[in-house]
């Protein structure tokens, strides 16, 4: 047996494993939080919140929680459509897991062609994923997706459930909301849900992508000038010779609201 194929065949039983196991998601398991980010709320928010990214790629300021994406060392050479480096971006996971409920965030993004901000609920012990993500380069634009991945798939079912919705501006302050219930997820902008998928809708392949696992809060930036596919979706790559060496997207709130 080659190597690579027994990487394979333990790749698959961990994502089956990971995708049998409903009884992860209790209805319980969600509890209500609130917190508006400054620089008096370090404790709430280091209790609250791991951050992924070192310290000085994020800051609690008077306009909220600051994460930025800064420019690689160096110079950076873009070929094929790629830069060479990419940038220093930030992510921060929530310390809560949530079954069901709601999670609305505010923020404003950048309008940079290659950078993607997003708020996200991703799987604690899977790779499901609720997705609000703003492509910098689309000012007037937020998109929403969906992406549970499973063994029996025959690759990666990127952008299926994947739909855009307008907004006046990126760079204005708005809530947007993802809201899980047993059978359907909304999507909401000031309070309006804009967007609805119910369990029923999400079969592919003979079987359910809708997410069955607990799921985290993600919040971040990040530059996806790396790859061909990547720097294409985001309308990039980024051109550093044109753009600030720090780059700011800023989270002002996070609520959680349960069932």
């Amino acid at each position: 047996m080659h190597f690579t194929t027994f990487l394979t065949l333990i790749y698959l039983a961990q994502a089956q494993s990971c995708h049998t196991s409903p009884e992860r998601r209790e209805a319980t398991q969600c509890e209500p939080f609130h917190i508006t980010f400054g620089p008096s709320t370090s404790a709430d928010f280091y209790s609250n919140f791991a951050p992924i990214s070192s310290k000085g790629s994020y800051a609690l300021t008077d306009s909220g929680l600051e994460m930025y994406l800064d420019k690689p060392d160096g110079n950076v050479t873009t070929e094929s459509g790629v830069n060479d480096e990419v940038g220093r971006g930030s992510t921060i996971n929530s310390t809560f897991i949530l079954s069901f409920g709601k999670v609305t965030f505010e923020v404003l993004s950048p309008t940079i062609p290659g950078v993607i901000v997003a708020g996200i609920l991703i799987g604690d012990t899977s790779d499901d994923e609720i997705d609000i993500e703003f492509v910098c380069s689309e000012p007037t634009e937020w998109q929403t997706n969906l992406f549970v991945s499973d063994p029996r798939d025959s690759g990666p079912e990127y952008g299926v459930f994947s739909e855009k919705e307008k907004v006046d501006s990126i760079v204005k302050m708005h809530p947007y909301s993802i809201e899980v219930t047993p059978e359907k997820i909304f999507w909401s902008l000031d309070g309006k849900a804009v967007r609805t998928l119910a369990k029923d809708k999400c079969m592919r392949n003979g079987f359910s992508h809708y997410p069955t696992h607990t799921m985290r809060l993600q919040l971040g930036i990040w530059d996806a000038s790396g790859s061909p596919g990547t720097a294409k979706w985001a309308k990039g790559p980024i051109d550093w010779s044109r753009t600030p060496d720090r780059i700011t997207a800023t989270f002002r709130s996070v609520r959680v609201e349960c069932p």
